[in-house]
């Protein structure tokens, strides 16, 4: 149950609708779903009192019931307005609850069902059922940015602390723009393992210079705006962060550095 008052669907804040976040239940307590039921890989072999534990993953998604309504009655008109906003939509859209502690939190729902809700034969509120599209929020979208410039090659070593209540990996965009004697780019994650992406170097065909690259780490795609396929380029090892501190260090000649990304948050109903 959420004690914010007002909410934001699709961009629309519900105040243009001249709703609010209700409470008919006037219970001292009430119960919430948590965003954290898991699922768990194991194998229970014959006569063996311990089964081969291979991990839990979150695979089931947040499920939740959001309670809303307005001061005024709701007119039929009114109603067909509002259903058409929250229940007529055909793909996942972005919920954010105005509530202080979640306020930046964003949750990428399907309403899948409505209930009316009327106090003396006049319709106050509805019940929306709510589906997300994972176990959790997300944070807005950030970016990190460097600009170096033309020039020289970089060396640079810094920390990036991944926030996400996922404890598994984040996989993050990255886009860079080599400079004007720039061929190549390393990225190393000292934290795991010393894993490395790299572009061109010794191992691999070269870059051109003032060329920039996007890699989507978690679809697992290459863009270069020079049009060219710069898989062969590549050295395979998708970037990653480990849940914490990281310790990075990015080489290269680039011009700019950004890398995209947003955390996960567990959040209750």
């Amino acid at each position: 149950m959420f004690y914010g008052r007002t909410f934001i669907f699709d961009g629309v804040p519900s105040e243009n609708y001249n709703l609010q976040i209700f409470d008919f239940d006037e219970r001292g307590s009430s119960n919430s779903p948590a965003g954290s039921e898991s699922t768990i890989y194991q194998t229970w072999l014959y006569r063996k009192p311990k089964p081969y534990f291979y991990g839990k993953s979150f695979e089931t998604p947040l499920e939740f019931d959001l309670t809303i309504g307005s001061l005024d009655p709701i007119t039929g008109f009114d109603r067909g307005l509002i259903e058409k906003w929250l229940l007529g939509r055909h793909t996942y859209l972005q919920l954010q609850i105005c509530q202080d502690d979640i306020a930046d939190i964003i949750l990428n729902v399907i309403f899948t069902s409505a209930e009316n809700i009327y106090v003396g034969n006049v319709q106050r509120g509805m019940i929306l059922h709510a589906q997300c599209d994972a176990p959790y929020g997300f944070t807005e979208e950030k970016t990190l940015s460097y600009v170096f410039g033309d020039g020289t090659i970089q060396n640079l070593s810094f920390n990036f602390d991944n926030q996400s209540d996922d404890t598994g990996y984040l996989y993050p965009v990255i886009t860079f723009k080599t400079n004007d004697i720039g061929n190549s780019i390393k990225l190393i994650n000292h934290t795991d393992s010393e894993r490395v992406l790299e572009f061109g170097g010794d191992e691999h065909s070269p870059l051109v210079p003032n060329e920039t690259i996007i890699v989507d780490n978690y679809l697992q795609t290459i863009t270069s705006d020079s049009g060219l396929n710069r898989l062969a380029n590549f050295n395979k090892k998708w970037f990653r962060l480990m849940s914490g501190s990281n310790s990075l260090n990015l080489y290269g000649g680039l011009y700019s550095f950004d890398m995209t990304y947003k955390f996960s948050k567990k959040i209750g109903a």
